[in-house]
């Protein structure tokens, strides 16, 4: 049985009790649910939000391989980890129940521990050591499985508008029309 290096492990707890920790802060935020109103208006506009997430984690896996480590290199996978915490931190804000899945948010949170992993471990290491050259062949794999989840709720179907005016009788019909066939 393989096990997550140490480090990898307490990097997804740390990351998970500081998503846990913003999401109790932002969603404190004002009487009203100011602050669900606000992510549920941040991931309606799903067309750029999602474009831009999967830009950012497109350019940190380039600035991984292709870039020497330094500033820009380090610029870069900080942009995608920001972007990818707060795309979690927006997810539970709108979920029902405020909760951090593994199901739902598992992949993000993996590929941010591995990005901060990846920054830390490399930028000490230079790029010749072993758990960076090990960093590098997990990460692609880790940013095109968070691209595939982002590209997946990009081409989703949007919900059906709630107009609340004939939606029982619309439920009754459907079910008249399966109980027929």
């Amino acid at each position: 049985v393989l096990e997550p290096p140490r480090a990898l492990s307490s990097a997804v707890r740390a990351i998970r009790a500081f998503v846990a920790g913003r999401v109790k802060v932002v969603a404190g935020m004002g009487a009203a649910g100011a602050a669900p109103a606000f992510a549920k208006a941040v991931l309606d506009r799903r067309v750029p939000y999602l474009t831009g997430l999967i830009v950012s984690k497109a350019m940190a896996l380039f600035a991984v391989f292709c870039l020497p480590a330094g500033v820009a290199h380090s610029a870069i996978v900080w942009i995608c980890v920001f972007l990818s915490c707060g795309d979690v931190v927006l997810r539970i804000l709108v979920s029902r129940n405020r909760r951090c899945s593994a199901a739902k948010h598992g992949t993000d949170l993996l590929l941010t521990a591995l990005m901060l992993t990846e920054s830390s471990v490399c930028a000490a290491d230079a790029i010749t050591g072993r758990s960076c050259k090990a960093l590098r062949l997990i990460l692609p794999f880790a940013v095109l499985v968070s691209i595939g989840g982002n590209a997946m709720r990009l081409t989703k179907e949007p919900p059906p508008m709630d107009t609340g005016v004939g939606d029982v009788e619309q439920g009754a019909e459907d079910r008249a029309v399966r109980a027929i066939e």
